[in-house]
């Protein structure tokens, strides 16, 4: 920390461990998006049918939801640090895998251990960013840490993508594909630099794990769970963008359509910080409306849109509104609990995150099905957005008025402890 012209130390999120874990984010994201383009089809060229080909790509998401009970205490009770290399390590093997696999069953196999790996090391790289941060700035050391994951959304598919091409070129299909993979996996192995850097992860006291309770007791925390009723509200509907804009780009005619996530990315590099830094001075409340609006907005936008530039438009508001609101439930959810129980508040939000993922397409699917109109889907996902908004309306005052209570409760005690010692003084004295 610096210091004020008063002398006065400055509170900052700049520390080791907080710039480790932005930096094994950045590979961590990289590694995820060079090759989440190519999962489909790369099962497709092994031989998947279409129906094969959807539950291969929803299965990650699955796997990830299905281990949360397992992951959450592990990441709360466990050593921090050997966990983060752990699950790093276990990333470049799992890519490597990829990159050798020649068969249905071998990728499935793959598969659940990539959901695996990715249901520990998302919510774990989160708890120990935030658990270095100070707890008055939260809000901005989360926007930060998230403008991580952009370089990762907005490179990644398109280098991924571009090594597929160069390998197509040298080696044929099945060398093209065994090069992103292990590209992948060099990503993992630069992950474990920054890891090994992270300062030393306090070990849980005795005292400490007993105040934690036995495991299953740490796989959901109650005051983060607003949060996670968030988080899936909003992720199934972005959730819509990531899936179905190649195809909605086909249907209607727009060229273009990959610059809608760079578009987005760019600007969530700027809007991220100033939000962080909005939620930090003056709370939820002057983020959660304007934002979830804008949301709509876009929404509203990709449900009527026929030509690129209002794709662009599109992907700049939803920049600014779920792009924003994004980090603000993470840093509601963690600044929900005590720092000893952030890794718990944090599987309780992945847990959303990972249901809105799986739940989004699914419905997405539907509702194409039915109407055959990916303007009327986008246009639906307006309904959960709305659906959150009200949740957070509802939600938010009683979680406030629960802290009220906790900190009154708190100061009480120590009062109490303070008048006990002075008693005590005056009768030995």
């Amino acid at each position: 920390m610096g210091q004020t012209e008063t002398g006065e130390k400055k509170v900052t999120i700049w520390n080791r461990t907080f710039v480790c874990c932005i930096l094994a984010n950045v590979f961590f994201c990289f590694s995820h998006f060079f090759t989440s383009p190519l999962v489909s089809t790369y099962a497709a060229y092994l031989g998947a049918g279409a129906t094969i080909v959807g539950m291969l790509s929803g299965l990650y998401f699955g796997i990830a939801f299905a281990m949360r009970p397992v992951a959450g205490p592990l990441v709360t009770m466990g050593n921090k640090k050997i966990l983060m290399f752990a699950a790093f390590l276990l990333g470049a093997v799992i890519n490597v895998l990829y990159a050798v696999t020649g068969t249905i069953p071998l990728f499935v196999f793959t598969r659940i251990l990539h959901g695996v790996q990715y249901s520990i090391i998302g919510s774990l790289v989160m708890t120990v960013a935030s658990a270095s941060l100070p707890k008055e700035k939260i809000g901005s050391g989360i926007g930060v840490f998230g403008v991580s994951g952009v370089f990762g959304t907005a490179l990644g598919p398109t280098i991924g993508i571009g090594l597929r091409s160069l390998g197509m070129n040298i080696w044929g299909e099945v060398g093209a594909y065994r090069m992103v993979f292990l590209a992948s996996a060099l990503c993992c192995v630069f992950a474990l630099v920054p890891t090994m850097l992270i300062q030393n992860q306090r070990a849980l006291t005795k005292d400490e794990r007993k105040a934690l309770g036995p495991w299953y007791k740490n796989i959901v925390t109650l005051p983060a769970i607003p949060s996670a009723i968030l988080m899936l509200l909003y992720s199934m509907t972005y959730i819509l963008f990531n899936t179905f804009l190649v195809p909605f780009a086909a249907q209607y005619g727009i060229p273009g359509i990959t610059s809608f996530f760079t578009i987005y990315a760019l600007c969530t590099l700027v809007t991220r910080p100033i939000s962080g830094r909005l939620l930090d001075r003056h709370g939820p409340r002057i983020l959660f409306y304007p934002c979830t609006a804008l949301f709509v907005v876009g929404l509203i936008i990709a449900g009527t849109a026929t030509a690129l530039p209002m794709m662009i438009v599109c992907s700049v508001v939803c920049a600014i509104g779920w792009g924003s609101l994004q980090p603000t439930i993470q840093a509601m959810a963690m600044a929900s609990v005590p720092t000893e129980k952030g890794g718990v508040a944090s599987n309780t939000n992945y847990f959303g995150l990972d249901a809105g993922y799986f739940i989004g397409p699914t419905l997405g699917g539907l509702v194409y099905a039915a109407t055959g109109s990916y303007h009327t889907m986008f246009l639906m996902g307006i309904i959960p957005v709305v659906i959150g908004l009200i949740v957070f309306t509802v939600t938010y005052p009683l979680r406030e008025r629960g802290k009220y209570r906790e900190e009154l409760a708190r100061r009480q005690a120590a009062e109490h402890a303070a008048l006990e010692q002075g008693t005590s003084e005056q009768e030995n004295g």
